[in-house]
């Protein structure tokens, strides 16, 4: 199944989704993202504004709030893949790997499973660092139909 694109936002209907549909979006973690984040958070945890706390809890630096890095997902599922139809039902991530300031992260989107008898598709969710999953998860999101 081929890679949809970033281009143009979709809308598709419970029938035209198919299974390995999939959806990549690129992000480069940076300063401006990381302190519009901390600020839209409200997250003041000092293992996000402090790097010497960080290492003193074994990481490398100070690093980017879990939401800030899973966040996208918001705008992928309901501009692209499903689109414009869908309403989020569950989601659910898993964290492998911290992320720091300055990583260049993949998004990627794809569909599992299409459950048509009540309008429902699963995603599988990941998070890459080069080739190295960050981040793992899955959501279900109902597709919506226009009222006539």
């Amino acid at each position: 199944m081929s890679t949809l694109s970033l281009k143009k936002t979709n809308r598709f209907s419970i029938n035209d989704i198919k299974k390995d549909m999939k959806i990549i979006l690129k992000k480069k973690m940076n300063k401006k993202y990381f302190d519009i984040s901390i600020k839209n958070l409200n997250d003041s945890a000092p293992i996000h504004k402090n790097d010497q706390w960080a290492q003193r809890l074994g990481l490398k630096k100070k690093i980017f709030p879990g939401f800030a890095v899973t966040s996208p997902f918001s705008k992928i599922i309901g501009m692209y893949l499903p689109g414009k139809n869908c309403v989020i039902m569950n989601i659910d991530f898993k964290f492998k790997k911290p992320t720091f300031q300055n990583d260049n992260l993949q998004y990627i989107c794809k569909v599992k499973k299409i459950i048509k008898s009540l309008n429902v598709v699963v995603l599988s969710l990941l998070v890459l660092r080069k080739k190295e999953i960050i981040v793992e998860g899955s959501s279900q999101c109902k597709i919506l139909q226009f009222n006539k």
